[in-house]
């Protein structure tokens, strides 16, 4: 009678510690992964369908103003962590270009960071900071005979989206290129 005891409470403490390991299992929280946050949101304004026009200032590569028209479609991705970006647009100056960027902050940089990807061959990883409706944000360009700093700066400005980009070549950043992005057609933003 000894032995089938010994079984029997072996089975009982075998159920009973499974069925408890089971409801500790259920009352654990699983793994969540951190929402977009307030950082995230304040890049909504990028968010649409749009068409550009893109000037590029004048240079010792061109004399003259040049004008591009293209168009410029950034969405919501991975959970509305990132913001994907596609754009494309036809000048003079660079012809055919097209180039693709992924956007989002880190939360333990404190930075907003992009890294752009363009048919050029170039991938350069910018870092900054949004400073009221104004993201800011800079990289180190490289290229054959050196490297230069650049800046780039979106903004609001009605229902269009402003990106103004600087490079500094060692005397101070001066504007290169002027971009207004105008919503358009389905997912356009507007005020």
């Amino acid at each position: 009678m000894g032995e089938i005891m010994k079984k029997l409470a072996f089975i009982l403490i075998t159920f009973v510690l499974s069925n408890s390991l089971v409801l500790l299992a259920q009352d654990a929280p699983a793994f969540q992964a951190p929402g977009p946050g307030p950082e995230r949101a304040k890049l909504g304004f990028l968010i649409g369908n749009f068409t550009t026009e893109t000037h590029i200032m004048p240079s010792p590569m061109s004399e003259k103003e040049t004008v591009g028209k293209g168009n410029s479609n950034l969405a919501w991705g991975v959970d509305s962590m990132f913001v994907l970006m596609n754009d494309q647009s036809l000048n003079p100056m660079m012809g055919n270009y097209k180039a693709h960027g992924v956007l989002g902050y880190d939360m333990r940089e404190k930075k907003y960071i992009l890294s752009m990807f363009n048919n050029f061959g170039d991938n350069p990883q910018y870092r900054g900071t949004m400073n009221g409706d104004t993201l800011t944000l800079t990289s180190k360009i490289n290229f054959p005979q050196g490297s230069f700093d650049q800046k780039l700066v979106w903004f609001k400005e009605g229902n269009n989206v402003r990106l103004k980009i600087f490079n500094d070549m060692g005397d101070g950043y001066t504007l290169v290129i002027d971009q207004t992005a105008t919503p358009s057609g389905e997912g356009a933003q507007t005020k």
